[in-house]
């Protein structure tokens, strides 16, 4: 059991707080932070809490939509940080994924954070177009697209590149999204294309 009661997250959303693994640098421990799981599990309508998974449904969803990336496209390019595997802490169950980083070992900056310390730059244009690609080439399930949600950095599998940490996976009760490529792929239009049209609004001197 990893014990992360008392360390600090390197960093917080509004569902989850991620940690440093205790044993391997290269690699982060996300947990659902205690008070998520009492908003959105505890006291959700019964409805929202029929998963069998409870409020680890997320880590389930994620990993299904990793797979589906590795068995649709090849490994080495898919557009979703590589998710290891699960281990008990003692804050809760904690999913291990391998850490996006720069040169240098530190955590990636997001693509909000990128543009914004260095402009929105034809690079950057090429780079978005080609993680777009890589998105539609895996057939992957975008469920939360923006610009916070991706960064750019290196892991294991090469880079530097764009590569989605979070919100993937196919969050309706009717999968849709699953059940048509073509669906699927047209859902991720649009939602990249509002993703490409804030970034190069909110980038410096836009």
């Amino acid at each position: 059991m990893f014990r992360l009661a008392d360390a600090t997250p390197i960093a917080t959303g509004h569902v989850r707080e991620v940690y440093q693994h205790p044993d391997d640098e290269t690699l982060l421990v996300k947990v659902i932070a205690s008070a998520s799981i009492e908003a959105r599990w505890n006291q959700a309508p019964w409805y929202r809490r029929l998963a069998r998974c409870g409020p680890y449904k997320d880590f389930v969803r994620e990993f299904r939509e990793y797979v589906t990336s590795i068995y649709v496209g090849d490994y080495a390019t898919s557009p979703i940080a590589r998710v290891v595997g699960l281990e008990m802490t003692d804050i809760g169950l904690g999913q291990v994924v391998e850490k996006v980083r720069t040169p240098d070992g530190k955590l990636a900056p997001t693509l909000h954070d990128w543009v914004k310390a260095e402009g929105f730059t034809e690079h950057t244009r090429a780079e978005m177009a080609a993680f777009y690609q890589r998105l539609l080439d895996h057939d992957t399930i975008a469920a939360d697209l923006h610009a916070w949600n991706v960064v750019y950095g290196e892991d294991s599998r090469g880079g530097p590149r764009l590569v989605m940490i979070d919100g993937f996976g196919e969050k309706n009760i009717i999968p849709h999204q699953s059940m048509s490529r073509s669906h699927n792929a047209a859902r991720v239009k649009r939602k990249y294309e509002r993703m490409l049209k804030r970034t190069m609004a909110e980038a410096p001197g836009r």
